[in-house]
């Protein structure tokens, strides 16, 4: 019997590579690739009563209406009663919705909560610490709904607000100097007198 050499062995190994690179064939046993669901018309609108705001980007739209339906299988039919339950009880604004009693209904009001809270973080499911798996689905981050009460006081922070590694620069001679604010002691009663700290 011959034995394999080494550089034979190498041999067979790149020949077997191109193999390896075939992505597999579906056959039985294997799930059919399911079918991602377009951005219905009324999403935007609906949308629109939920948050409360008439100027939602149009263009982020399909990416909520997609993030949701990545991190639920039953999104679409849930959004569906929703609908319903919303053209049954005439909600055109928040403030219709907030009257009108659906927030008692736990399964209709999570759709609602799900589509406000995307809008708002800009993403869908949550933010977990070092996480590889069970990421949230990415909707977009400036144009996050969070940022709207404080815009024109804060700048959206970002890893990089200056520039990168802005903060290891120290800071201006011409910048104002901040110094702790001195406390005097006005009382003249002892510890005992004044009570316990804890």
């Amino acid at each position: 019997m011959a034995q394999t050499t080494r550089r034979q062995f190498l041999g067979w190994g790149v020949a077997m590579l191109p193999l390896l690179a075939v992505p597999a064939l579906p056959g039985r046993g294997h799930a059919a690739p399911r079918l991602s669901l377009s951005c219905p018309q009324d999403f935007i609108h609906v949308s629109s009563v939920l948050t409360g705001h008439r100027d939602l980007d149009p263009a982020l739209a399909p990416r909520v209406w997609s993030g949701l339906v990545s991190k639920d299988d039953g999104f679409p039919a849930r959004y569906a009663m929703l609908c319903k339950a919303l053209a049954a009880h005439e909600i055109c604004s928040w403030p219709d919705y907030a009257a009108s009693g659906l927030k008692a209904h736990k399964a209709l009001h999570d759709v609602a909560v799900g589509i406000v809270g995307a809008w708002y973080l800009g993403r869908v499911g949550p933010m977990l610490p070092r996480s590889e798996t069970g990421t949230p689905a990415f909707i977009t981050y400036e144009g996050a709904m969070m940022w709207r009460p404080t815009l024109d006081v804060t700048v959206i922070p970002s890893y990089a607000r200056g520039g990168p590694g802005f903060w290891a620069l120290p800071p201006s001679p011409s910048a104002p100097v901040i110094s702790a604010p001195v406390i005097h002691e006005t009382t003249t009663l002892s510890p005992a007198q004044n009570g316990h700290l804890f």
